[in-house]
Order: C-alpha cells, then sequence, then structure tokens
C-alpha cells in the first residue's frame, strides 16, 4: 500500500516537473492575431526567427504597435552590430525539451495503465 502511495506520488512529481518544462516561452501567435500581422511582419526570414526592426519595437514598448515610424529603407542592409535579446526565441534545445517532456509522459501514461 505505501509503496503504491510512493508510486503514485512520484508519478505526480514528474508530470509537474514536465508540464512546468513545457511551459517555456515560444513565439506568441497571439501578438499576430492582436495586431492583426503575419509573423514575418516582425519577424526576420533568414535563420533561426529572429525579431527584426517591428519586433524589437514591439517587445520593447510593452507589446504594441503605437507610435511606430518605419525607417526608410537603404539599399545594402547594414549587418547588427548587436543582437538584442527579448526573450522570444524558439531554438532546437526547446524544442528537443518539448520532444523529450512528450516522450516522458508518453511513458508515464504507459506506465499509469500498467499498475
Amino acid at each position: 500500500m505505501i509503496k503504491i502511495q510512493i508510486n503514485r506520488t512520484f508519478i505526480l512529481l514528474v508530470i509537474v516537473l514536465l508540464l512546468s518544462m513545457t511551459s517555456i516561452s515560444y513565439a506568441r501567435p497571439e501578438y499576430a492575431t492582436k495586431e492583426s500581422r503575419n509573423c514575418p511582419y516582425c519577424h526576420t526570414r533568414e535563420g533561426p526567427p529572429q525579431l527584426g526592426e517591428v519586433g524589437i519595437y514591439y517587445g520593447t514598448h510593452n507589446h504594441s504597435l503605437e507610435g511606430y515610424v518605419p525607417s526608410p529603407k537603404m539599399t545594402p542592409t547594414p549587418e547588427p552590430t548587436k543582437e538584442i535579446e527579448i526573450g522570444v526565441h524558439m531554438n532546437t534545445w526547446t524544442v528537443g525539451m518539448s520532444a523529450l517532456a512528450t516522450i516522458f509522459l508518453i511513458l508515464l501514461v504507459v506506465l499509469i495503465i500498467r499498475l
């Protein structure tokens, strides 16, 4: 009886940890819906999803495009000298952690069924 309670407590702890791991911040589609824009409006298309000029403005101005004036386009776009991180990133590490958490969750469900 005690062994079953310990197993269930451990399983509950694992589930809580897995659910908290998968809540890592990703790009937010609700921002695109709120502003009625597509994702490339704020993100660049090269490489992993990085923020462009509009995305940086949006993130630093309380998630609002109010007052945004696009800068004039220059023919050769200079490379940025400093990368600005706002916290909305998706890379292989976070995707891998989500996949790992999903696998553990499936294994946990199978373990619970077998008990």
